[in-house]
């Protein structure tokens, strides 16, 4: 009977511990402490903005956003009119989620990617969000990455592997 009870125990504590995946294509992979993140284009920043959004590949002003596609947004701390070299940025942490936009049961789901630069380029982050509803789910890095294309592309840290 003791055993029995250290067996459920510990199948009770393990249930509880976050799933990790080395699997891009899982919901359970997030871009590890580490991780860069490369700028592969140049980044024009307009007139009055602090940052660049980037949907289907390409670099599109906000009002062309279509907030149902996977768009990702990179924040920076002085404003613009300026250009954002090709860089390669370190993730310093993430953070997934999802928060209600409407009453209507829209839903905005996100991943915040925060940044650092070994070249003093003023990154803050890079923020991917998606508009749906209760029956949707947040993305995984892997269509994230599809959203982004060879605009920005992901070398994963070594808790990843």
């Amino acid at each position: 009977m003791r055993n029995h009870l250290i067996l459920f125990n510990l199948l009770l504590v393990s249930a509880c511990t976050p799933m990790h995946s080395t699997d891009p294509d899982s919901m359970a992979f997030s871009l590890a402490e580490g991780s860069i993140l490369s700028l592969n284009k140049r980044l024009v920043i307009t007139q009055d903005q602090a940052h660049g959004t980037i949907q289907a590949g390409k670099q599109i002003t906000d009002n062309n956003r279509n907030d149902y596609m996977i768009n990702c947004r990179l924040d920076f701390k002085k404003l613009g009119p300026r250009f954002i070299e090709p860089e390669n940025f370190i993730v310093t942490r993430t953070e997934d989620g999802s928060d209600w936009i409407s009453y209507l049961g829209s839903l905005r789901f996100y991943t915040e990617v925060y940044l650092s630069s070994d070249s003093g380029t003023d990154i803050i982050s890079m923020e991917c969000q998606e508009y749906g509803d209760a029956t949707d789910r947040n993305f995984t890095v892997a269509e994230m990455q599809s959203a982004l294309g060879d605009y920005i592309t992901f070398r994963y840290g070594s808790e990843n592997h």
